[in-house]
């Protein structure tokens, strides 16, 4: 069986709350929601970590996380910086798929790439050590863990989901990114900009970022980012997204990408007024034994 890396990317950690202090405790001992990934990495049998991060928040994170798993699994920092060359004026990130760019000096291996605020349970890492670890390392072969989408809905507002469509062998086909979606009278559907509405099957996966790669990845991603940047360095929003690099490598038929309907328990802070019901989510597996109240003992 092959090693396994948990790739977490934590570049934006806190954005949403102004700050990471404010938005990073969750645990009843201070732990973030990227402390049980971890713990659930660790439980279904990956190898070492390697976290996506900024300069200015490194040393918080290099804090934190050695307070708790020093000793206990390596972790590794990737720093996503902007490209030398940009222009000074662009502030916004450029994207997931130049931050797993940024990982390539640490990864030799299968590797899952997840959010590090959103909190995915344990069945998922599971399910995605099981089908690394049986991957060859260069295999043009990766995977997504699918979640039931009528599962990942907000009691609060509409939400953003990568919507799947896949072949009768349960492979992706296609993603399509739909930000207005809803139970609305019963019924699962996206709200469109021309004032109409998309039907979606209850039956249907939603991608959560919960991807699963191998080291043929790499080639790939920088051949399109050079290409992207070059055709965007003026635009002060575009971004790189690794749903489009994915999408495209299946369109050329280089990658198959397999879904794994494991996603049970998602939840994430899509509101703030809903970190406190992640909390809650945690006290009651805690509760029930499925987390130690403290992670760091």
């Amino acid at each position: 069986m092959n090693k396994t890396t948990l790739v977490i990317m934590a570049a934006g950690m806190g954005s949403r709350y102004g700050g990471i202090k404010q938005a990073a405790s969750f645990g009843p001992s201070g732990e973030w929601l990227m402390d049980y990934a971890i713990y659930d990495a660790l439980q279904a049998g990956f190898n070492d970590v390697v976290i996506i991060t900024r300069n200015d928040l490194l040393e918080t994170m290099q804090t934190h996380l050695q307070s708790i798993w020093s000793n206990k699994i390596p972790i590794q920092f990737a720093i996503q910086a902007p490209p030398e060359n940009a222009p000074a004026s662009r502030t916004k990130p450029w994207g997931t798929g130049q931050a797993i760019l940024a990982t390539q000096p640490y990864v030799k291996n299968p590797f899952v790439v997840i959010n590090a605020d959103d909190f995915y349970g344990r069945e998922a890492y599971v399910s995605m050590h099981q089908f690394l670890s049986n991957c060859d390392n260069n295999a043009p072969t990766f995977s997504l863990v699918g979640y039931p989408l009528e599962n990942t809905l907000s009691d609060i507002g509409t939400v953003s989901r990568g919507v799947c469509t896949l072949n009768e062998k349960n492979e992706l086909v296609s993603i399509t990114e739909m930000t207005k979606i809803a139970l609305i009278d019963g019924k699962l559907q996206n709200a469109n900009e021309d004032d109409t509405f998309t039907a979606i099957p209850f039956n249907t996966f939603a991608s959560m970022n919960f991807w699963g790669f191998t080291c043929f990845l790499y080639d790939a991603l920088e051949n399109q980012w050079n290409d992207f940047f070059n055709a965007n360095i003026q635009d002060a929003k575009a971004e790189f997204l690794i749903p489009t690099v994915v999408s495209k490598m299946m369109n050329e038929g280089k990658v198959t990408v397999q879904l794994l309907p494991n996603g049970k328990d998602w939840c994430g802070v899509t509101y703030s007024e809903e970190k406190e019901l992640v909390i809650g989510v945690l006290r009651d597996k805690i509760a029930k034994g499925i987390y130690p109240e403290n992670l760091s003992k």
